[in-house]
């Protein structure tokens, strides 16, 4: 079970995250001996995955797509963490139950260790959840960085921007996101609302003609650009 594998955080993190309802690991004496308050959990960060590890995370991830997110973190807390994939899915998951502090805290301990995208990235996400808008900006850049090719973390990246009323940047890497994902939707809308916080009728005109957007997506992207137009 992966709770026997890690440490626990600090005094105050487990005093709040009993508080809150969140399951947290059973300390084995050998272990209590070589660990103290405060210590890292000891994170796996290989990205091998066996036959064996694809068949436990798609099940948990069908879980995910079910909504399923509780009983999705049960299961999960029930393997053996031997990827850096198991310990993403279990700060995606704290976050998906509402146990934000605990997810952060777990997020930072696999970026500090592993410097992967995917870890900043996750913790960018949950920073803005928590409405660390500045944290999130630095966390998703830095993701960005080590991926730039990524539709996703460029696309949310761009969304946070934009809650950050930094509008011309968020232009810039939405439109990147668009591109990278193959013309999405739902990525264009988020650009288009860019665009417009950015320069308006005329700016969307001029993007419109350059992609051939419909008028129907560009009514869509400056009906959402309301969500953002009094920055933070």
């Amino acid at each position: 079970m992966k709770y026997k594998q890690a440490s626990l955080i600090s005094t105050a993190f487990f005093t709040a995250a009993l508080v809150s309802g969140c399951s947290l690991p059973p300390v084995q004496e050998s272990e209590m001996e070589s660990r103290t308050s405060g210590s890292h959990l000891q994170i796996n960060c290989s990205t091998n995955m066996t036959p064996e590890h694809r068949v436990e995370l798609d099940a948990i991830d069908s879980m995910m797509n079910g909504s399923e997110n509780y009983a999705a973190l049960a299961r999960l807390e029930a393997l053996s963490f031997q990827t850096q994939h198991h310990w993403l899915r279990w700060a995606q998951l704290l976050a998906k139950v509402e146990q934000l502090d605990y997810s952060e805290e777990v997020y930072q301990q696999i970026a500090e260790t592993c410097d992967s995208a995917q870890a900043y990235h996750g913790l960018g996400v949950v920073y803005v959840k928590g409405g660390k808008i500045e944290e999130g900006l630095k966390a998703l850049g830095m993701a960005k960085a080590k991926k730039p090719a990524s539709a996703d973390m460029r696309n949310d990246f761009g969304v946070v921007l934009m809650q950050g009323g930094f509008f011309g940047q968020a232009a810039f890497e939405l439109r990147t996101a668009y591109e990278l994902s193959g013309k999405k939707e739902s990525v264009g809308r988020n650009m288009i609302a860019a665009y417009y916080l950015q320069g308006g009728n005329e700016s969307v005109a001029k993007l419109q003609r350059e992609l051939g957007l419909s008028n129907e997506a560009v009514s869509a992207g400056i009906e959402f650009s309301k969500r953002f137009s009094g920055g933070v």
